[in-house]
């Protein structure tokens, strides 16, 4: 029997026109969903007692944190990292985190800087919190640490209560801050007392050598001065809605008493109970090793397919994440083409939407996660009949 039901409400965030390919999502395609990973977490974990439909522990599902420390310990991309226990805090995503951070450590007319492009969305959770936000210059290799101590420098510019950055492959550029400036940042952060919010939701998904240990591991000072966050979103299920802060365990202490963490219990405790199932049975490693294949096949035919436009892009293949960030080789501001391409049927993110300061105007960020290797393809040649359709009614 099917209970589904109709609703006047939609049931899902995204929504693409039938015909348009839409590379402005960062969401996993349809057959990338571990559906049958997650019904035997759910069997099994429902078989067991009554433990999943509790109240959970204020600091989360007490055998995820320990499975998800080795897990975390054993990839390449951690395997420099000094982690416990006690260095973990779950929550309710990556989103969560930050809106949570800010709850406890931030004030009404706080400034937080943050990189400049950055994640299009975060800067709606720091006005939620009326926090002034300012951008800080950035490069291929990440976030411009000389411009950063500048900024810092200069009394006419507001101190930062936080920094928000995504050290590997950001959103959008896909640039990897190197170990010294990743040193650097937390000289600064502890010089000019700030608290380093790092966005790591793409650490795990490297498509060759692994990037620098999270942010949180350089940070040897024992009063701590980074949030290196972490999602389940990226690596399993979007949906689960769970995610982990790591941080020096006095960070980690003032999560746990939290009133938010402390009367509801632990955050996505079920959710919790389910990815511990997955870790516990390898499921969730073998997962990710399929994303892995998957996204680098989907890179590597984004690049060879932006190798037929040799005139319109300047860019870095990404070697991790989730995105293209692509460069227009003459002025061409990509608000206004993307009118252009939605008549062709292809749609993307404007750079500027990326840019507290509403620069990089000739930019624009493409998603490779959402659509087939095939479907890639297309939306590449439609974007570039697109940027003809431009060149030729101005020129």
């Amino acid at each position: 029997m099917n209970i589904s039901v109709k609703s006047q409400f939609p049931s899902l965030l995204i929504s693409i026109p039938k015909g348009v390919l839409d590379l402005g999502w960062g969401h996993p395609s349809p057959r990338l969903h571990p559906n049958e990973i997650l019904k035997a977490a759910a069997d099994k974990v429902l078989s067991q007692d009554s433990t999943p439909l509790q109240y959970g522990a204020i600091q989360g599902f007490g055998p995820l944190l320990e499975s998800l420390t080795t897990f975390l310990s054993d990839d390449d991309s951690y395997r420099s990292c000094l982690l416990t226990p006690e260095h973990l805090f779950l929550t309710s995503g990556a989103s969560q985190a930050v809106d949570f951070a800010s709850t406890l450590f931030a004030e009404d007319g706080d400034t937080v800087f943050v990189e400049d492009p950055t994640y299009y969305l975060i800067s709606s959770i720091f006005r939620d919190h009326r926090m002034n936000i300012i951008g800080v210059p950035t490069d291929h290799l990440g976030l411009n640490v000389d411009a950063l101590e500048a900024m810092l420098s200069d009394n006419s510019i507001a101190k930062p209560k936080f920094l928000y950055t995504m050290p590997s492959f950001q959103n959008p550029t896909g640039s990897v801050m190197p170990p010294f400036r990743r040193k650097r940042l937390i000289e600064l952060a502890r010089n000019y007392d700030f608290l380093i919010l790092a966005d790591e939701v793409y650490q795990l998904l490297y498509y060759g050598s692994p990037p620098p240990m999270p942010l949180a591991g350089f940070d040897t000072s024992e009063s701590g001065c980074v949030l290196s966050i972490g999602s389940f979103s990226k690596i399993l299920a979007p949906g689960l809605r769970l995610g982990w802060i790591h941080a020096q365990p006095n960070l980690i202490d003032r999560f746990k008493t939290a009133g938010m963490a402390v009367s509801g219990g632990g955050l996505n405790h079920f959710s919790s109970t389910l990815v511990q199932q997955t870790l516990f049975s390898g499921l969730l490693r073998d997962n990710i090793e399929k994303l892995k294949d998957t996204y680098s096949t989907r890179v590597d035919t984004m690049a060879n397919s932006l190798l037929d436009y040799p005139s319109d892009f300047d860019y870095y293949p990404p070697t991790g994440g989730f995105f293209f960030w692509l460069t227009l080789k003459e002025e061409i501001n990509t608000s206004d083409l993307l009118k252009h391409a939605s008549k062709n049927g292809v749609l993307y993110r404007p750079g500027m939407e990326f840019s507290p300061s509403n620069s990089f105007t000739d930019s624009l960020r493409l998603s490779f996660t959402l659509y087939e290797s095939d479907n890639l393809a297309e939306a590449l040649k439609r974007l570039h009949i697109s940027i003809e359709d431009y060149r030729h009614l101005n020129s």
